[in-house]
């Protein structure tokens, strides 16, 4: 045995060996020597190990340092500590040597010039031959830092091109990036049969495709809710606005998804995505799905077990094992032993196998819808139970005496839910208290659907023959693929689904509330006294007229601590402005004080305090009249008086009209919902919103008369459109007809389509405002004429065919509403059915209905109104005839609060 060269370090030695074997060649190796232990590695050129006494290093002819005086001996250093610190050294022991012609690619050979620092000639000795220069100190620090920033692209530089790992090293630039994903993309899309949006809706909402077609149809052409509810009811199969608003949140999901998939596609750039990765792409129908598949391409992000094996080399044949081209008897896995970390060892190389394959199932386009289709298994439970860490709080809390909120939650200590029974508000519950710590939830999948998931995967990609080996192997990739990707992402769905839809009850629930409030039946024609009740700062009160106006505002103190005092000087003034203005209805916000206030003014009342007039009271809602009290709109609507009578001025208005004051304050801020604090802010807002939009519309606006605030939540306007539309009445004195509107700046056909039906002109308004003009506007004026039809809720689309029923029924135009039109319309729809009128017109049976519902009723009634006020009105009110109280009934109401006139 020879030496040739040696170069020091600080932490190890490398000698370059020349190993005389018989019959052989000489062969080149790099050993490396510890310093600290005087370990020696000697490995042949195919990476045999050839084990080598320490007695190697006496034998190597290394000239030594001069000695240094002797020291104080050290204390032992403990194994452990010096093992860790070992770790954490980088060194050199896993560099395979190579050939001598690949050696100058490892170190450089220095210019004769350069004289290294450390390495010193030893004369030649019978054992070792002279140690020439053939590299410094740099060149090895170099070495040690390229293995520290990535060990497999340092080995592949030492082994040549022949040894390189596949995914190791990218080798190509962004452009041939983008060019190699955009062709993958492409041939994906050549074989790969994408789904419908149209049919991921349908399956979502539980409605037929075609509806679900219709209604995307309908949605992207920029239709509102409340325009195809009422007037394309034809093609959704008579949705109501709720089914619509579902399917408008399931498609825009489903958008998301497209959006997401193309921003995936276009900026990805990976050497290894094909076709078939694009495909899966392609085909993912939820954002889970698209971030399951992305995540082994996202930058920076921790690499999964599958792409780290994939890195190494193993994909192809993971492939060929699972496509069972290959068997494990076919494949010599010593030979693809390396000294690289997931390649040192038989079982490593057989778990970067498995990982591969695992992950390769949990991704399969078929086996992610057979999870869909079973995550509604009959069998899957949620369960509960307090966290340990709530109980050891509790504990705590006993032992100082304190109290905790953790008892909010015993009823889901040890719960047990059936997934498909668990009601949205559970789920609420189970979401707030694991958020804050109290709970832990999981799901639990039954072991019969885990032999169904097994199963499947069985059939589907295993049915071929194998050897014993090879079945036992792919059993094992089954099993890990189960149990640690395939679980998890189902019991991740079923609890994001179980969640969102949860979500969806609690908007619902909440916008159930806030329309109930909006239909209230109007009380007008009526003086109103607002009682905005309170202790502190007393009660509030503001008489309003029935035009809505300001006459007087006032405060009274009839609550002294708590209790209830009948004061000369609060009585005098509520008896004074009863008196001046003749106001016998008195508005009680529900508020702070309500029920004090309420038996105070009961009590006055029964004592006649206020006769000669009957007065009668009831509550109103005075959620978020505080809050607007104090805002920008009030301010300008009621200026110089104080915040606290303008919430009084808002109660009385409410009676008046409810739905006119109440679409002045945000809706959020109009009631309570089931955990609205938990939901999306921005999804509340949007759904609340769109709630507003189809009260105001279904109810419908008098165009000449309706604020701006008012027309900003009709039906395809906006506020700039509404503003433009109060300029252009303003300027012009009045609307004629509904065609006027398109010449409103910024109004287009669209937007005409979308509002007309749900504007009138009636013409007690379109006449009364009308002012003597120019000759120019007078002129413009006559121009257009006033339509009858205007006064309904027939679309200006379907004047032709209502004119021609019309005239059929041999009734004038001007008799619309009227009470002699109504029993023509009645009369006629006794001997005829309305699919027959609708064939005879050649027009859906729908719209024919629309029409003639719109002549069966007078001029002020409002159909959806009436509907959707029944099973919202509250079943009783509590007022007083002037001797005894009474509760008067919903039908008794209308008599007693007049309705719209």
């Amino acid at each position: 045995m020879s030496l040739d060269d040696t170069v020091e370090s600080s932490s190890a030695l490398q000698i370059q060996i020349h190993i005389d074997v018989p019959q052989k060649r000489k062969r080149t190796k790099i050993v490396t020597i510890d310093n600290d232990d005087s370990d020696c590695a000697v490995f042949s050129s195919d990476d045999e190990y050839i084990p080598t006494p320490k007695k190697i290093k006496s034998e190597v002819n290394v000239k030594k340092k001069k000695p240094k005086p002797k020291k104080e001996p050290k204390p032992k250093v403990d194994r452990k500590k010096r093992t860790a610190r070992r770790k954490k050294k980088t060194s050199l022991n896993s560099v395979i040597a190579t050939e001598n012609d690949d050696q100058k690619n490892l170190i450089d050979t220095p210019n004769k010039e350069t004289k290294p620092k450390v390495v010193r000639k030893k004369p030649a000795t019978s054992t070792a031959r002279s140690i020439k220069k053939k590299s410094t100190l740099n060149s090895v620090v170099d070495i040690e830092n390229d293995v520290q920033k990535d060990p497999i692209e340092t080995l592949n530089t030492i082994n040549g091109d022949e040894d390189e790992i596949p995914g190791s090293k990218q080798t190509k630039t962004d452009a041939e990036l983008e060019k190699l994903v955009s062709q993958a993309v492409n041939k994906a899309k050549q074989f790969v049969q994408s789904w419908y949006d149209e049919e991921v809706v349908a399956d979502s909402c539980q409605v037929q495709v075609q509806h679900a077609k219709n209604v995307i149809s309908l949605l992207n052409q920029d239709c509102t809710i409340p325009f195809i509810v009422r007037y394309r009811r034809q093609m959704t199969g008579g949705m109501q606005a709720e089914k619509i608003r579902e399917l408008q949140e399931s498609y825009e999901e489903v958008k998301q998804v497209h959006k997401k998939v193309d921003m995936i596609l276009k900026t990805i750039k990976h050497e290894k995505f094909d076709e078939t990765i694009a495909a899966s792409f392609l085909c993912a129908k939820s954002l889970d799905e698209v971030d399951l598949l992305y995540a082994p391409f996202k930058p920076g992000g921790k690499r999964t077990l599958a792409e780290r094996s994939k890195q190494l080399g193993l994909e192809q044949l993971a492939m060929e094992l699972f496509e069972l081209k290959k068997s494990l008897n076919e494949i010599n896995l010593q030979s693809l032993i390396k000294p690289v970390k997931g390649l040192q060892t038989e079982q490593e190389i057989l778990s970067g196998l498995q990982h591969i394959i695992s992950d390769k199932l949990s991704k399969d386009r078929k086996v992610l819808d057979f999870l869909t289709e079973k995550k509604r298994h009959p069998q899957i439970h949620i369960l509960s139970a307090k966290s340990a860490i709530a109980d050891k709080n509790d504990r705590r809390a006993f032992v100082e005496g304190k109290s905790t909120e953790n008892f909010k939650y015993e009823n889901y200590y040890q719960s047990n839910f059936q997934i498909n029974t668990v009601a949205a508000h559970q789920i609420m519950a189970l979401n707030r208290g694991e958020k804050q710590k109290v709970l832990t939830v999981k799901i639990q999948i039954p072991s019969s659907l885990k032999k169904e998931i097994i199963s499947f995967i069985w059939t589907k990609f295993f049915s071929k023959t194998m050897d014993e080996k090879t079945y036992q192997f792919i059993k094992i990739c089954v099993e890990d693929s189960y149990d640690r990707l395939i679980e998890p992402f189902l019991c991740r769905q079923i609890r994001s689904e179980l969640s969102k839809n949860a979500e969806k009850e609690s908007i619902n629930v909440f916008g159930s509330n806030v329309r109930s409030l909006l239909l209230t039946p109007p009380v007008r024609g009526k003086t109103v006294i607002g009682i905005d009740p309170g202790f502190a700062h007393g009660c509030k009160v503001s008489c309003v007229s029935s035009k809505g106006e300001v006459l007087k505002t006032d405060v009274i103190y009839p609550h002294t601590r708590g209790k209830i005092h009948n004061s000369t000087a609060d009585v005098g003034k509520l008896r004074a402005m009863i008196s001046s203005i003749g106001a016998e209805i008195i508005a009680i916000g529900n508020g702070t004080a309500c029920r004090e206030t309420e038996v105070w003014l009961s009590n006055l009342i029964k004592s006649n305090a206020f006769h000669p007039f009957i007065v009668k009271y009831c509550i109103v809602n005075e959620n978020g009249a505080s809050i607007y009290s104090v805002t920008k709109e009030a301010e300008a609507e009621l200026p110089d008086m104080d915040p606290n009578l303008r919430s009084a001025v808002s109660i009385a208005r409410r009676l008046q009209d409810p739905l006119l004051e109440y679409v002045k304050i945000e809706p959020k801020h109009l009631g309570v919902g089931m955990y609205q604090h938990d939901v999306s802010e921005v999804q509340l807002k949007k759904t609340l919103d769109s709630i507003v939009e189809e009260c105001v519309s279904f109810v419908g606006v008098d165009l000449n008369v309706c604020s701006e605030i008012l027309l900003r939540k009709i039906s395809g306007l906006t506020a700039l459109r509404a503003k433009q539309i109060v300029e252009w009445r303003t300027k012009n004195s009045c609307f004629v007809n509904r065609e006027q509107l398109l010449e409103v700046k910024g109004l287009g056909p669209k937007s005409y389509e979308q509002c007309a039906g749900f504007v009138k002109i009636l013409p007690e308004t379109c006449t009364s405002n009308v002012s003597p003009g120019t000759q120019d506007t007078r002129k413009k004026k006559t121009s257009f004429k006033i339509n009858p039809l205007d006064r309904t809720i027939i679309h200006p689309e379907s004047y032709a065919i209502a004119e021609k029923f019309l005239t059929e029924l041999n009734v004038h135009p001007q008799n619309i509403g009227k009470q002699i039109l109504v029993d023509k319309v009645n009369r006629y729809m006794k001997f005829t059915k309305v699919e027959d009128v609708a064939s005879r017109y050649s027009v859906p049976v729908d719209v024919m209905q629309l029409i003639i519902d719109a002549f069966k009723h007078l001029q002020d009634y409002d159909i959806p109104k009436r509907e959707l006020c029944k099973s919202f009105i509250k079943p009783s009110i509590l007022v007083d005839n002037g001797s005894n109280l009474q509760k008067i009934d919903v039908m008794e109401r209308k008599n007693l609060l007049p309705q719209k006139v």
